[in-house]
């Protein structure tokens, strides 16, 4: 016996060497469980802050993009940092850094993908940052232009008023008019180049064409241009309004050459916002992707919850072997085979009571005893009473779950029956907005002709009022001159009247020499001898004299008549002349007043093209805004429904899920009936063994006697 008890102290202190061993390297196996579970949820946490922030770094990548591109300086330097951030926080998800491990090979998939992605968008990003000069620059001169058109245009209208007045020739007048439309499609043109769309190569063509020729015009105008006609302009007023809108110009027209160069980058930047706008949203779902398997590395580790639980129920064997060797004593020692054999009872009782759990029966706790068993009772009671407890809370848990699942199934079902209809009516609004802008283009065609033909009709109208107002000018230098020459008649009819009375007086002059030649003959008859001859002599040729003027006064009687009576027929005639002239100027006046009336209605006609090309390129930019808003929205519309089938698939998933873990969990058995097999509430401790040994001594040469009046509580169940 005392071999046998010396044999059986051997296997306790092996046992209780063994189990402490064992415990010990339980609990730093726990500890260290514990420590890298805690360090690896720091890690996740910063893979997830990482991935968050890729996700923020992403969108904002695409609204610094469209801000940039709009000609925003600001947003230049933010897109810059951002494209230098993603990169960077994309490195330390792949690899790591200096504070975090890479996360390893689980997440490669999700990381490729958002590198792979972040390839054409870096590139895209690279060419909007590329071009930052050439889009401030032309944003700038499309501002400034955009600003200064009207004010240029009603320049170039006064022009044209002041030209209309001036002896020039129609060519110069039809150049003032030709600026007035050739300024509008500069600005239009430079638009069409920034929106980066199809025509936008084209457009850069007509931009420099047009810039040109208006550049021509206005250097024509101010120093001539005999080949096409243009004569210099020689008015103050004018001069000063073509320095005028030469000043608000000459921004664009220093710039000619540089917009054109720097379209075809223009270009490319415009098509990287937009590109950049189509792949944020697929960059998004991604970086969400991969903030998603961030939160299963855990599960995927060798520390993890799982290991702990089994690590903490093996220090509580552990544990329990060495109270149960720590509770033994020399008593015990005696009493080895009694203690054997009641452990071996007690042991396969345990083992019995251990069958209905393999088989998922957690309805009935172990029943406690005082012997060795009994930590590991208490321990699987208590292990029993956390699964029922954890069996409950996942039955109610997964009965809630399920509920919410199946409304998040239906509330996905319905989202994607609302998308659908959304999708449809985007897509109807996408074709109509597509007509409108078709007809917004041929308006606006239709608008530049009627424009065209509104200013042939102006510079018409305007020539013939000049033309009219040239005739009433002549008219009127025809009435004064007819004015003056009847001034004159009358003034001679005047003279030829003196000359009249004159030749009367003259008449009579020579009558009376006549009388006096022939009383001297008669005088002369009465003398005799050679004063008589003499006096006969003078009375003859003084006679003669009288005679002479008699017929030269006649003549000239008969001349002043013929005058006289020719300048009455002449006055006659040009009274009548004056009354067409009068009747010829007030037709004159009544043509300039209908010229006017004409000139009026055809500059109100080109004002209300001009207006409603404005309003029909309003309309036509409205049309494109929406365009883009629609396809846009159509866009979010498609992935909203791919993420609510993705959603619907998810959920579909998780019921099936929570099914199977309800069919695993309703496997157990649980029952109220279980606590009614305690004899002890829970909180009590184990009862002390009962042991009593009377008059018992060791004889540690001889034998070995068992105790006497030996008593064990063997009814009171663990607590």
């Amino acid at each position: 016996m005392r071999s046998m008890i010396k044999k059986q102290r051997g296997r306790v202190d092996s046992v209780l060497t063994l189990s402490a061993v064992g415990l010990v390297a339980a609990v730093a196996a726990l500890g260290v469980n514990m420590w890298q579970m805690s360090v690896s949820s720091s890690y996740d946490e910063e893979y997830r802050s990482t991935a968050s922030d890729m996700r923020v770094i992403s969108q904002d990548i695409n609204l610094e993009s469209r801000e940039a591109f709009s000609g925003s300086e600001a947003a230049f330097s933010e897109l810059a940092k951002s494209r230098r951030a993603f990169p960077a926080e994309m490195l330390v998800l792949r690899d790591g850094n200096e504070d975090v491990p890479a996360p390893g090979e689980s997440m490669a998939p999700y990381v490729n993908t958002i590198e792979k992605q972040w390839g054409s968008v870096a590139a895209d990003v690279d060419a909007i940052l590329k071009a930052k000069q050439r889009i401030l620059f032309v944003r700038g001169v499309s501002q400034n232009l955009n600003a200064n058109i009207k004010t240029i245009q009603a320049y170039f209208a006064d022009m044209v008023d002041i030209l209309g007045g001036a002896n020039v020739s129609s060519e110069t007048l039809l150049a003032a008019q030709q600026q007035l439309w050739l300024i509008e499609r500069i600005g239009r043109n430079i638009d069409r180049i920034l929106a980066g769309g199809k025509d936008a190569t084209a457009a850069a063509e007509e931009f420099k064409q047009d810039a040109l020729l208006f550049q021509r015009n206005m250097e024509g105008m101010r120093n001539g241009d005999r080949a096409r006609g243009i004569d210099q302009l020689r008015s103050a007023a004018a001069l000063e309004t073509l320095d005028l809108a030469e000043g608000l110009y000459a921004q664009v027209s220093g710039s000619v050459n540089d917009i054109y160069d720097a379209h075809q980058e223009i270009i490319r930047a415009a098509q990287a916002a937009n590109a950049i706008a189509d792949a944020a949203p697929t960059l998004a779902v991604a970086t969400g992707n991969a903030m998603v398997q961030v939160d299963k590395l855990a599960d995927e580790r060798t520390f993890s919850p799982l290991t702990a639980s089994l690590l903490g129920l093996l220090a509580m064997v552990f544990l329990g072997t060495i109270g149960v060797r720590f509770n033994g004593s020399r008593a015990q020692e005696r009493q080895a085979q009694e203690q054997a054999l009641a452990m071996e009872s007690e042991v396969q009782q345990k083992v019995r009571e251990i069958q209905p759990l393999a088989e998922g029966n957690l309805s009935r706790d172990l029943t406690a005893t005082t012997g060795i068993t009994a930590p590991i009772a208490i321990a699987v009671n208590q292990l029993l009473d956390w699964m029922r407890s954890v069996v409950r809370s996942v039955n109610s848990s997964s009965e809630q779950v399920r509920a919410a699942v199946d409304e998040s199934s239906n509330a996905a079902t319905e989202v994607k029956g609302s998308l659908e209809e959304v999708g449809s009516i985007v897509a109807d609004t996408a074709s109509t907005s597509v007509e409108l802008r078709e007809i917004n283009s041929n308006m606006s065609e239709l608008a530049e002709t009627t424009q065209q033909a509104s200013d042939q009709a102006v510079s018409a109208a305007r020539e013939g009022d000049v033309g009219i107002e040239t005739l009433m000018v002549s008219v009127e230098e025809i009435r004064e001159s007819q004015q003056t020459v009847a001034k004159t008649s009358k003034r001679l009819g005047d003279d030829i009247e003196i000359v009249a009375d004159l030749l009367f007086r003259i008449r009579e002059v020579a009558n009376a020499i006549s009388t006096l030649a022939m009383n001297t003959r008669i005088e002369a008859a009465s003398h005799s001898g050679e004063g008589g001859q003499r006096f006969a002599g003078i009375a003859d040729e003084t006679g003669k004299l009288a005679n002479q003027t008699n017929e030269i006064v006649q003549e000239a009687d008969r001349a002043i008549r013929s005058v006289s009576n020719r300048m009455a027929e002449s006055n006659r005639n040009m009274e009548g002349a004056t009354q067409s002239l009068v009747k010829l100027s007030s037709i004159a006046s009544d043509v300039r007043e209908r010229f006017g009336h004409i000139l009026s209605l055809s500059e109100n006609a080109r004002n209300y093209m001009a207006d409603m090309r404005e309003q029909i390129n309003q309309s036509s930019a409205s049309s494109s805004h929406v365009t883009e808003s629609v396809s846009d929205i159509l866009s979010k519309t498609l992935q909203t429904q791919r993420a609510a089938d993705r959603m619907e698939s998810a959920t579909n998933d998780l019921r099936s899920l929570f099914d199977r873990l309800r069919e695993d969990t309703q496997r157990f058995k649980l029952s109220d009936e279980a606590t009614d097999l305690r004899a002890a509430p829970r909180t009590s401790r184990v009862a002390p063994v009962q042991v009593a040994v009377a008059g018992a001594s060791e004889d540690t040469d001889d034998e070995e006697s068992a105790p006497a009046g030996y008593t064990g509580d063997l009814t009171q169940k663990a607590s």
